[in-house]
């Protein structure tokens, strides 16, 4: 059965925006995705958005000159509110209204999150980006994406990446590596797939919630899975992950 998912939360890594770079904010880069995202728009998808920072600061990155763990996730927090507002300037530059919503205030430059904002733009046609991650340390960007996808009620969450959806192990270091079309999320926590972490995955399974893993960086990808076509690795979920 074809699928077709009106309403979706990406989550885009902040290594993405980096492009061949591998740090920072590439231009052209970022440009090619807010396209990419543009695309789904204009075919009807109402969307939401979750950016990690890694391409500016990971919280191990800290942790290397003796800032404590917490810290760390904090500031990492912050670093995905200038990788939501580099994608904001991209986005509004491509024509579309991208508001950004915060886990934790952060001034005049970005609104505070509340679900009630973030439903109206995104019924109003706007590509809502949300940053902060959660708002507490210790929780993944995936985390985050798991949750905004709840609470603006999508239909599925596309976790971007840079290979093309799920393999049996790392396709980067092993040429024989096997690619999954479809695998339950309970499969993917038991088999250690680093694709989605374990919180994540619970948060999609209580609220039925699919997730598709595709390749970013192939052209109509985003939009091509958000009409149903095959594309990447869908991971399915039906209850709570945990379950025996």
């Amino acid at each position: 059965m074809t699928l077709h998912y009106r309403r979706a939360l990406l989550k885009i890594s902040g290594e993405a925006l980096a492009g061949p770079r591998g740090y920072g904010l590439d231009l052209e880069t970022v440009r090619w995705i807010a396209g990419q995202i543009g695309q789904a728009v204009r075919q009807g998808n109402e969307l939401g958005l979750v950016v990690g920072g890694g391409n500016i600061l990971r919280g191990a990155d800290a942790a290397s000159i003796g800032v404590q763990h917490l810290v760390g996730d904090e500031m990492g927090m912050v670093a995905t509110v200038l990788n939501a507002m580099a994608l904001r300037g991209a986005l509004e530059a491509a024509g579309l209204n991208s508001p950004v919503l915060s886990a934790f205030p952060v001034g005049r430059f970005v609104e505070t999150f509340q679900r009630e904002k973030a439903l109206h733009h995104i019924q109003r046609g706007a590509v809502v980006i949300f940053a902060g991650g959660t708002g507490n340390p210790c929780f993944t960007t995936d985390s985050a994406a798991a949750l905004r996808a709840v609470e603006i009620q999508a239909d599925v969450l596309i976790k971007c990446t840079q290979v093309r959806g799920v393999f049996d192990k790392d396709p980067k270091k092993y040429p024989d590596a096997v690619f999954l079309e479809s695998i339950h999320a309970r499969e993917l926590l038991e088999r250690r797939l680093a694709v989605i972490d374990a919180a994540a995955a619970d948060i999609l399974a209580r609220n039925d919630i699919p997730a598709i893993v595709l390749n970013l960086h192939e052209d109509g990808n985003m939009a091509r899975a958000l009409a149903g076509e095959k594309v990447g690795t869908l991971v399915y979920c039906d209850g709570h992950v945990s379950d025996p």
